[in-house]
């Protein structure tokens, strides 16, 4: 497993680049699989890859935020819900682990890392990152 976090934690620094930079390069050097994704928090909106959508068992490729975490382990909802409201509301570097329910019932850690970037106005915000999914195989 990743050293980076256990499943269920996450952390969140105000605009730390340094910090984010760090944790993808660490997910990078592993065999992970790496995609980026988008969200436009003027409508709430992301914008996901096709591995994402569907680890995530997405309809579409755009969806809101409770259809991606609608998958992750019950215990880690409100971690996640924390992280990305305090990204929403100032600059943020942030990431997190969770447990991604597969469809054919196992369970494999996902993690994200991302950054958030507050306009003076909500349409000036957005989020951006990665998801990194561990190798089915361990």
């Amino acid at each position: 497993m990743l050293q980076l976090m256990k499943p269920g934690f996450g952390t969140i620094l105000p605009g730390d680049s340094r910090a984010h930079e760090e944790w993808v390069a660490a997910l990078v050097g592993r065999d992970y699989v790496i995609e980026r994704w988008q969200c436009d928090l003027s409508t709430g909106i992301f914008s996901v890859g096709e591995t994402t959508k569907t680890r995530h068992c997405l309809g579409d490729r755009l969806c809101g935020l409770l259809d991606i975490i609608r998958n992750y382990h019950e215990d880690h909802h409100k971690t996640v819900l924390n992280i990305l409201e305090e990204a929403t509301a100032a600059a943020s570097s942030f990431c997190f682990c969770t447990m991604l329910q597969e469809e054919d019932g196992s369970a494999l850690p996902v993690f994200c890392v991302g950054t958030s970037t507050v306009g003076a106005s909500p349409a000036g915000g957005r989020m951006q990152g990665i998801f990194a999914f561990a190798p089915a195989d361990g």
